[in-house]
């Protein structure tokens, strides 16, 4: 499936077994032309100069200020790069890609968000296999590739895996129906950020507080040494100072507590920014208790090890 068809942004088989999906709703950018991948390199915080065909990268977009405005997933497609973001930053993003461009440079920017869709697959490593085998498809994880008239990656997330699915949105209807089955169970976003908190991925509930990458534990995604990008100089003495204002933090509870600031009995300040009851995501400033109270509510709280951001 060649990518087209795509807005240009002005310048001002058998049904798989028990598994079910979550349809996201992301932003799509697609970039053609001979330098769009030199122009991207300068815009984020990762090399992704080395991108071969049908290579991801996820990466970061920051302000001068160091703090993330999107993050992205860039694949390369052929000669064209597919750049999936959170939706509330779209139009954002796009701007800062165009106006990035030099004048003697030839990048294409187009608006993929009404074309494309990310579908997503959750279910045990086993049930995945059956899907995989069903459509003689082998799959290396974290691998994209052409599936039909769409294209495919697979992650582990320990005993599960998830298939992330990227097509038209008038495939949608027929994909569910003939390889999914209409028994299987399109997922709700509180059931989505279920899943999110077990595999840690984070999400615009947690991007969109004027964070540094590494308050979130992002900083895997920032190459110092790949050359200039927006953000870098403050990222680079972050880096030296060694000291973080702010974290970002699982939690478990006795009873429910949802998204929003709170005090706690000790007197801290901290922000839940993804709950689904009893378990969830916080930033806090200087941490140092194992457990938290809130209104007589119990917040165990645990680290982050593997933070993803898909």
């Amino acid at each position: 499936m060649h990518l087209e068809n795509v807005v240009a942004v002005n310048h001002s088989v058998d049904n798989m077994g028990k598994s079910d999906y979550y349809i996201h709703n992301c932003s799509f950018t697609l970039l053609e032309g001979k330098n769009c991948l030199d122009h991207m390199n300068r815009l984020v915080t990762s090399n992704i100069n080395n991108l071969k065909d049908l290579d991801s990268k996820n990466t970061l977009m920051c302000n001068a200020n160091g703090r993330i405005i999107d993050t992205l997933e860039i694949i390369s497609i052929g000669e064209q790069l597919l750049l999936i973001g959170n939706s509330e930053m779209a139009n954002d993003t796009r701007d800062i890609i165009v106006s990035g461009i030099h004048w003697n440079e030839e990048v294409t920017v187009m608006n993929g968000d009404n074309i494309l869709t990310k579908l997503s697959l959750i279910g045990s490593k086993s049930e995945i296999d059956e899907f995989l085998s069903a459509e003689k498809l082998q799959s290396k994880e974290k691998q994209w590739l052409v599936f039909d008239d769409f294209y495919l990656k697979r992650t582990n997330h320990g005993k599960d895996s998830k298939i992330d699915l990227i097509m038209k949105n008038d495939q949608i209807e027929k994909f569910i129906e003939e390889k999914i089955g209409l028994n299987n169970k399109r997922l709700s976003r509180n059931e989505w950020d279920g899943i999110r908190i077990l595999y840690q991925i984070l999400s615009y509930n947690e991007y969109k507080h004027d964070l540094l990458p590494s308050e979130i534990g992002l900083d895997h995604l920032v190459d110092l040494k790949k050359g200039c990008y927006p953000g870098q100089e403050i990222h680079a003495r972050m880096e030296s100072r060694g000291k973080l204002k702010k974290k970002i933090m699982k939690f478990n509870s006795d009873s429910d507590i949802y998204s929003g600031k709170f005090l706690t009995d000790n007197k801290k300040k901290i922000n839940i920014t993804t709950s689904i009851g009893k378990s969830g995501f916080f930033l806090i400033n200087n941490i140092g208790e194992e457990k938290l109270i809130i209104d007589n509510v119990i917040l165990e709280i645990n680290e982050l090890k593997s933070i993803k951001i898909s």
